[in-house]
């Protein structure tokens, strides 16, 4: 397995998409993080129980709200992301290798990572990179050839957004890949 990353080529409709889902993300990490915060000592939960009903939580009643409309807009598995992602720092705090969890910045960088909840995305070689549930995108510099990724992460460097793909494949250097 390894990892792919090619820089986007983005018009302004695109990025601001791209900075509504990072900042999507940012929302639901830093909302279930205070909601379980919040639960410490109330509820006798683990953790990853308690994360899964804080998913619930978040999908039944906050993305009801007319304030909260806008999540509605946006991909549903960024938001499934960012409560795994939490799910793991939590595990992470837990085990003892890292400090209790903080709340997602913008200083922290903006990102999110999108995957296909079922089969794994063809793509094929070419300037054109296609993220599931967000859409296709041109490449600043093309594929050399065809991959098939489940998991893409979108992060955004400077001024440019940029897209991770994991491979499921071994490297071959023969081919200058």
């Amino acid at each position: 397995m390894f990892a792919i990353k090619r820089a986007l080529k983005l018009n302004n409709r695109e990025a601001t998409l791209m900075a509504k889902h990072a900042g999507f993300r940012r929302v639901v990490f830093s909302m279930g993080l205070s909601l379980r915060t919040q639960m410490y000592g109330r509820v006798k939960l683990s953790d990853s129980k308690a994360i899964d009903e804080l998913k619930k939580v978040l999908t039944n009643h906050v993305k009801k709200q007319p304030g909260f409309a806008w999540m509605n807009q946006l991909s549903s598995r960024v938001y499934q992301n960012a409560l795994i992602d939490l799910k793991d720092a939590f595990n992470r705090y837990g085990s003892g290798k890292s400090a209790h969890p903080t709340f997602a910045s913008r200083r922290d960088g903006q990102s999110f990572t999108v995957d296909s909840s079922s089969p794994k995305v063809v793509q094929n070689a070419g300037n054109t990179i296609k993220i599931p549930t967000v859409g296709t995108f041109q490449g600043h510099e093309p594929l050399e050839s065809g991959f098939v990724s489940q998991t893409f992460t979108i992060s955004k460097e400077g001024s440019r957004w940029f897209v991770s793909l994991c491979v499921d494949a071994e490297r071959l250097n023969c081919c200058g890949i």
